[in-house]
């Protein structure tokens, strides 16, 4: 399945041209989150002023719009509309999963050593078994490592497809192959991919892809993306008012098998969609979905392929200047097994570097991972990463 759905053609220029935030600021921070840009701004403010001026007269029309999301969604990460749910965020996301992985009777899951928690903590708190695969010294989880962790007991995987503190990127062709000679359930976070790096749900084979929306896509936060593969519908753990056929909205006992005796009636079962949107039980964010319709569209003409080219090239260049400089990332440069995200140790605390590369140089960076994470995007350019080199040089940054 192809994903995106509108023939790439913009530039990285032109998308940076969208990002008013980037004339004063050098931005390498889309690991934590991206700046709006106008688009999807202006998206956000269309759906505000609309409901200031005529309440939410529109609610059929956001109900149909949310559904126009949803197929777009699914196309830009290779799946069907059907098994996409949008959810608050990517914990509630991996919170579905853990409920859907018990529910089947699987009890251990194979994870990674500095997975981020939104990944673990669900598994964790829902009493699965969670088993890591230690990180080496270089950074890297080659899939050698998993193969030999795994148990007769672990049927399920849960991982990031990229670290969020090293950027290390998992070899996802590898581990869908091996899930599926072992017959392993496969449950992917996508918090630090989507948007930068390419996404093919059929084509993993993935059961289950939890993604937020204000990291990579820029599409501000509060809202959660969810797919789930068909087999666990009949499992989704809750549902609502709007989860229901929409011939039967508005009923209080949908589609239910109702018994009546002198005092009242008695009721069991119901009647809902059998899909992912099922767990859109009530009103969430018009707003959010208004944006991420936005922000989809500037990734659909850029294409994720353009974007990780250029990220790997800024990449490229910003791990080269680290490394003359005595620093050295926290893992591999490789290309194929790297992404947006440069973490590297300094000496002394990685929060006051950070705020000093924001004060004095205006470079947006995050403590992560032992060090400072530096993250490029296709809105990035050369003139940002040298900058950032400027200013470890004018602080005297020295590695850890």
């Amino acid at each position: 399945m192809t994903t995106g759905s509108a023939t790439p053609g913009w530039t990285p220029a032109q998308v940076r041209a969208l990002f008013p935030a980037l004339s004063g600021l050098s931005w390498l921070n889309a690991a934590a989150s991206s700046p709006l840009c106008t688009p999807v701004a202006e998206a956000m403010e269309r759906v505000v002023s609309a409901s200031r001026e005529r309440g939410d007269l529109d609610f059929p029309r956001w109900l149909a719009q949310r559904d126009a999301v949803r197929e777009r969604l699914a196309r830009f990460v290779g799946t069907t509309p059907d098994t996409v749910a949008f959810t608050p965020s990517t914990s509630f996301g991996f919170h579905v999963v853990a409920h859907c992985l018990e529910a089947r009777g699987h009890t251990e899951v194979l994870t990674l050593e500095h997975e981020f928690p939104s990944t673990t903590v669900p598994l964790l708190k829902a009493g699965l078994t969670v088993r890591g695969v230690r990180r080496r010294p270089d950074g890297s989880y080659p899939l050698s490592d998993l193969e030999a962790a795994l148990r007769p007991g672990t049927t399920a995987v849960a991982v990031s497809v990229v670290q969020f503190n090293s950027g290390y990127r998992v070899d996802l062709e590898g581990l869908a192959r091996l899930c599926r000679d072992r017959k392993l359930v496969l449950c992917l976070n996508g918090a630090q991919a989507i948007g930068h790096v390419p996404l093919d749900v059929t084509a993993t084979g993935a059961s289950f892809l939890a993604m937020p929306s204000h990291k990579w896509l820029g599409a501000g936060y509060g809202t959660g993306m969810l797919v789930v593969a068909r087999e666990f519908h009949e499992v989704l753990p809750m549902a609502g008012w709007l989860s229901v056929p929409s011939e039967l909205l508005w009923q209080a006992f949908p589609g239910v098998t109702r018994v009546d005796d002198a005092a009242g009636f008695t009721a069991t079962g119901v009647s809902t969609r059998r899909d992912a949107s099922v767990l859109e039980g009530g009103g969430a964010s018009w707003v959010g979905w208004h944006a991420l319709e936005a922000a989809l569209e500037v990734h659909e003409r850029v294409g994720p392929a353009t974007t990780l080219t250029h990220v790997r090239a800024l990449q490229a260049r910003l791990r080269a200047g680290l490394r003359a400089r005595g620093f050295v990332p926290n893992a591999p440069d490789e290309a194929d097994v790297s992404s947006g995200i440069c973490v590297v140790p300094v000496a002394g605390s990685a929060e006051d570097a950070v705020r000093a590369l924001l004060r004095e140089a205006r470079v947006v960076t995050t403590p992560r991972g032992g060090g400072v994470r530096l993250s490029t995007h296709v809105f990035n350019t050369d003139d940002d990463v040298d900058r950032a080199l400027w200013a470890f040089d004018r602080l005297g940054l020295r590695p850890a």
